[in-house]
């Protein structure tokens, strides 16, 4: 598959998906000369943020595509740098004291694996936070996958389908994995956008860039239609269109 990670497309709504990252920040304790890794850094801009008011020692940003990283990189120096590579493979060397990662575990399966391995990479007195959307129960997600099966032939069947935990699951995860502290939240963003149009730009630069992997880019723009055709059946011609978008913020302390 292709790297269809487009950061303009994905920036286009940057304030509204920046909202939750300063929220999880802010609910990091601060410490001197922490090692922080970010993972799924995006286009760096916000790592460059987290690094700099944690004042940490070193940040190392963590991304699986080429196309963010080359835009992250401009951030790099006094101790923040970027590397190419995938949350599922354990990367970053050594311990960190904070495990970070805003909007990108919910791409991946099997979180209680997951959240094992990111406890594993703390040091003693190290802080996890994660922010992760948890919308795939929502009309805005399942049309997607309406609309996947509607291509099934062109994309061999594949469908993108999101697994995350409750935030009580993950409180408890938390608590199994030896957390002494915690703090497990459901938050709703109410994100005011131009139109319902926009609903399906948001989507073109993030669930939907799956689909456009497994697509010849033709076939993918019929699916965009389609996809936006299903949204206007539900969703009223509003403008401006509010948005509400469910999110879990996590932090937790060993």
């Amino acid at each position: 598959m292709s790297d269809k990670w487009n950061p303009e497309q994905y920036e286009r709504f940057q304030a509204e998906r920046s909202r939750p990252f300063y929220d999880l920040v802010d609910l990091i304790q601060h410490q001197e000369n922490l090692r922080v890794i970010d993972l799924g850094s995006g286009t760096g801009k916000l790592t460059k943020y987290l690094h700099d008011t944690l004042a940490a020692r070193e940040t190392i940003g963590i991304d699986a595509s080429e196309n963010m990283l080359q835009k992250a990189r401009q951030y790099e120096g006094d101790g923040l740098r970027f590397e190419l590579g995938k949350i599922e493979d354990n990367p970053g060397d050594g311990k960190f004291d904070v495990v970070f990662s805003n909007a990108a575990l919910q791409w991946l399966i099997g979180h209680e694996i997951l959240l094992t391995k990111l406890r594993n990479k703390l040091q003693p007195n190290g802080q996890l936070a994660i922010q992760i959307p948890t919308m795939d129960d929502e009309p805005v997600h399942q049309l997607a996958v309406e609309t996947a099966k509607e291509f099934s032939e062109e994309l061999g069947g594949y469908v993108r389908r999101l697994k995350v935990l409750s935030p009580a699951d993950y409180a408890k995860l938390l608590y199994k994995l030896g957390f002494i502290k915690q703090n497990v939240k459901l938050q709703i963003y109410g994100h005011v956008l131009p139109s319902r149009e926009a609903v399906a730009e948001w989507y073109r630069g993030s669930l939907l860039t799956a689909y456009e992997s497994h697509l010849e880019s033709a076939t993918y723009e019929k699916f965009v239609q389609r996809y936006q055709q299903k949204l206007f059946e539900i969703l009223p011609d509003e403008r401006p269109f509010f948005f509400p978008y469910k999110r879990i913020l996590i932090w937790g302390r060993i």
